[in-house]
């Protein structure tokens, strides 16, 4: 095949878009004035205006330039072959790739193994559309093999770059909220607006790992019509908050140290001729507090108890690391002078293995009124001699 500047087809590459609204001609009109009346009737008469006060045109007309093409959105173009000279065309065979600054992607594209013919003054076109997957350059390749009447093979290429920019910025911060009351995680997601137009916000959602179970959290917006629908302008910024929960309170601590799979953000938005984007993120990662090896949770305890009345709290050991620990429970009153220990020191807890639990209760007597802290639970382990010392794990309010 030859590559020759006389070629006898062209080709023709038009991206498609949907159209505009007119801007029209905005005059402020004043009705006790004789002259505006006449003004806006000529006006009228010269752009088809109903009144020159509205901002937003009745009237639809075709882009007048390339719009910007961002991530997520579908790129819809037409491209077409047509034959301008006054011989016949046989296989004529259309390919059309898509070339990132990572791979090159193949369109499907009828007209690749088409094989068709062309007679003077026809042409050949199809609608391709791709989903925009990258940011950066792009190239758009569009190659065209046919046959000339005197079974000359002919070939040539067109280029066609453009670039691809970021719709949305998303800044994420992750908040541990692990207590000794659960191992919630808080996400709070920042979405700005890049887009030199205004967009809305269709649908902001977290699919969570298989670790985790996610709400959102949600203000009423008394000033919003439909809350589900944001309108961001160019520059702004919509904030949302997620409440990731484990998906069962037995799952292994393992899974909650170290690096975790939280989830993904999805988002769907709409620019202003109703165009749809959609973009989903990586898989979001946040490091997990280490517990150490061995870790105390609350699990049973009185918001409020009276003064001078012994109340039950009750606790449970989780022995996070990978051998098996010989724990004794040894308390200190000295650490909470509002608060005396009733249970016994230096009981034996047992033997607890890899990633298991025990639980035990303890005696308290409150002394002095207020909100006080639990403090001064020691926990050792006799195989290593190693102390775990546990200070201000709760809180409680003593009523005088």
């Amino acid at each position: 095949m030859t590559e020759s500047r006389d070629q006898l087809l062209m080709l023709r590459v038009m991206r498609m878009a949907k159209p505009k609204f007119q801007e029209p001609i905005c005059m402020s009109v004043d009705p006790g004035d004789p002259f505006s009346q006449p003004i806006q009737e000529a006006v009228s008469q010269l752009t088809g205006q109903e009144s020159m006060e509205y901002v937003v045109g009745e009237f639809l007309m075709a882009p007048q330039t390339i719009d910007n093409i961002y991530l997520g959105e579908t790129l819809t173009f037409y491209v077409a072959v047509l034959n301008e000279s006054s011989q016949i065309c046989t296989d004529v065979c259309l390919k059309a790739d898509l070339q990132t600054q990572t791979q090159r992607i193949l369109l499907p594209c009828k007209l690749q193994d088409a094989n068709a013919q062309l007679v003077p003054k026809e042409f050949l076109g199809q609608i391709i559309t791709h989903e925009i997957k990258e940011i950066g350059q792009h190239i758009l390749v569009c190659s065209v093999t046919y046959k000339t009447a005197e079974g000359e093979k002919m070939f040539f290429r067109k280029f066609f770059k453009f670039s691809v920019s970021k719709p949305i910025d998303v800044r994420t911060k992750f908040y541990n909220a692990e207590d000794n009351l659960n191992n919630d995680v808080y996400l709070e997601a920042q979405i700005q607006n890049l887009c030199s137009n205004s967009m809305v916000l269709e649908k902001v959602t977290m699919e969570p790992s298989e670790f985790y179970i996610c709400s959102e959290i949600k203000i009423p917006y008394s000033n919003e019509k439909n809350p589900e629908y944001v309108y961001l302008e160019p520059k702004a910024i919509r904030q949302y908050l997620f409440c990731l929960s484990p998906n069962t309170t037995e799952h292994s601590l393992n899974h909650y140290r170290g690096v975790s799979s939280i989830g993904k953000l999805d988002m769907c938005w709409r620019t202003s001729m109703g165009e749809r984007g959609r973009l989903q993120t990586s898989p979001l990662q946040r490091m997990a507090p280490g517990y150490g090896d061995l870790r105390l949770t609350i699990e049973k305890i009185p918001a409020t108890v009276k003064l001078g009345e012994q109340f039950v709290i009750g606790c449970k050991l989780h022995n996070c690391c990978e051998r098996s620990l010989d724990l004794v429970l040894s308390l200190d009153s000295s650490l909470q002078p509002a608060l005396v220990f009733c249970s016994v020191s230096g009981q034996h807890l047992g033997q607890v293995p890899p990633n298991k639990t025990v639980q035990f209760s303890l005696d308290l007597l409150p002394i002095s009124s207020g909100l006080q802290y639990i403090s001064g639970i020691r926990i050792t382990d006799t195989f290593l001699r190693r102390t775990y010392e546990h200070d201000e794990v709760a809180q409680i309010f003593v009523a005088a």
